[in-house]
């Protein structure tokens, strides 16, 4: 049988650095992996010779006697322990390498954790409503909510004393076993301890065992000035907190209340101005509230149609870290009287007689004009 050449079956040098070989392994156990070449029995061949080849490399012992005396070298002799039935030796550090292999096939699940990568906290969303104003101005407040936080009793540890604390025999305390199958190796959380390490025999009576609790939280939150309906704001660690710890992050969704004047359009603001019939006709000033507040006279100008808008620049909302501002939108809204009075109602026939008195004239004119053949004959 043909000698192994484990550096041409990694595709390193011979003075390759552990870092190269390490490199080159976890390239050519992604491409060869069974999981990614279903049926294949050349790349599972191909990925248990990177894989033997990769555990004589990364091992200074066994590299040293591999380079002295060849692959016969490491069956007995020379220091060398074989590779017995298949198995693995220097497993801890083939399951470095494998951590990271398997969690492009099965995600984090598969890989190594440790107490530090444990998961943080939930994040927590609430909403709060302001008035336009606030979203005008800005606004410090303070938001009060409950979320989960770690026990005062067990100070997370979710057994009532030190004592009633054991190390997880199954797994003796790593929160992770280790085991093989062929020529794989893997991880997987402790069955028993469920990743803990340890079993409580006694749990805490404050919060059940589980180390957190429900407690009632303040932070000062800062509404940004031209804040829009809908807008999120995200208050970093005030969220739930787990045992370790380790905060979640806080939402609040902002909801602008009704305003009795306004309406919003992004930045602009809408303002509806009721005039009578009579100053439309001959145009008229009226004031207008602002929502910094106080007023600001407009002109309406003489035969203004309903729905006509008339624009006050600047006059709207703040935009977001800028000086500028959008404007004012006022809808013209012409009111029709209900109930006149004698006099009024006199008036008003008097006004409709001289229209019709205009229309007939007008219509009149428009029969004697002759029409074209007159135009043309003149």
């Amino acid at each position: 049988m043909a000698e192994k050449d484990y550096y041409r079956t990694l595709g390193v040098s011979r003075n390759a650095t552990g870092d190269e070989i390490k490199s080159a392994f976890r390239r050519l156990a992604l491409k060869y992996h069974p999981d990614r070449n279903p049926g294949n029995s050349e790349a599972e061949a191909n990925f248990k010779e990177i894989n033997e080849a990769y555990e004589v490399l990364s091992n200074d012992e066994k590299r040293k006697i591999y380079d002295a005396y060849g692959e016969e070298g490491l069956k007995g002799g020379f220091g060398g322990s074989g590779f017995g039935g298949g198995g693995f030796e220097g497993f801890s550090d083939l399951n470095d390498v494998f951590g990271d292999v398997f969690e492009s096939f099965f995600g984090s699940g598969s890989t190594r954790t440790s107490r530090k990568n444990e998961r943080r906290g939930e994040d927590l969303k609430f909403d709060i409503d302001i008035t336009l104003e606030d979203a005008f101005n800005g606004k410090k407040l303070d938001f009060e909510y409950e979320r989960m936080d770690r026990c005062d009793v067990c100070h997370g540890e979710g057994a009532s004393s030190a004592s009633k604390i054991k190390k997880c025999d199954y797994c003796n305390g790593r929160g992770r076993v280790q085991y093989s199958q062929g020529f794989f190796a893997f991880t997987q959380t402790c069955p028993k301890c469920h990743g803990e390490g340890k079993i409580i025999t006694e749990p805490c009576r404050s919060c059940g065992g589980s180390g957190v609790v429900t407690k009632k939280n303040k932070v000062s939150v800062k509404i940004p000035a031209g804040v829009d309906n809908g807008s999120v704001l995200r208050i970093k660690d005030e969220g739930d907190v787990n045992k370790n710890g380790d905060a979640g992050d806080l939402y609040l969704e902002v909801h602008i209340k009704h305003h009795n004047h306004f309406e919003r359009n992004k930045y602009d603001l809408l303002y509806d101005v009721k005039i009578n019939i009579a100053d439309a006709v001959l145009g008229c000033e009226v004031d207008v509230p602002l929502i910094e507040g106080g007023k600001t006279k407009i002109k309406i100008p003489r035969g203004v149609q309903y729905g006509k808008t008339l624009r006050l620049n600047e006059k709207g909302m703040p935009l977001p870290n800028s000086r500028k501002r959008g404007d004012m939108l006022i809808n013209i809204k012409i009111e029709t009287p209900t109930h006149l009075n004698d006099e009024q109602r006199e008036l008003f026939i008097k006004l409709k007689e001289s229209f019709d008195k205009d229309k007939l004239k007008n219509d009149s004119e428009k029969k004697d004009d002759g029409g074209f053949f007159k135009k043309i004959f003149n």
